[in-house]
């Protein structure tokens, strides 16, 4: 689904300091190529980033929401 590239700046990078988006011009490969990126693919992103990372999805989704909200200092109650 992403290139060598991708998957290598995924595992070099820290949990900590990855986002998540779908706006970028990202070439995907296999059932996603060619087709427009839309919110709805986060999941898989996530899930993508899970496995690169051999960690559990919860732990890289609740990793990015942190991120998120220190990035834009936003409070989520």
């Amino acid at each position: 689904m992403f290139s060598r590239g991708i998957k290598e700046v995924v595992k070099r990078a820290p949990l900590s300091n990855l986002l998540t988006e779908t706006d970028g011009p990202v070439q995907f490969f296999g059932p996603f190529k060619n087709k427009m990126t839309t919110p709805s693919f986060i999941p898989l992103i996530v899930d993508a980033i899970a496995q690169m990372k051999e960690v559990e999805e919860i732990e890289v989704a609740d990793q990015i929401l942190q991120n998120f909200t220190r990035f834009f200092e936003i409070t989520i109650v």
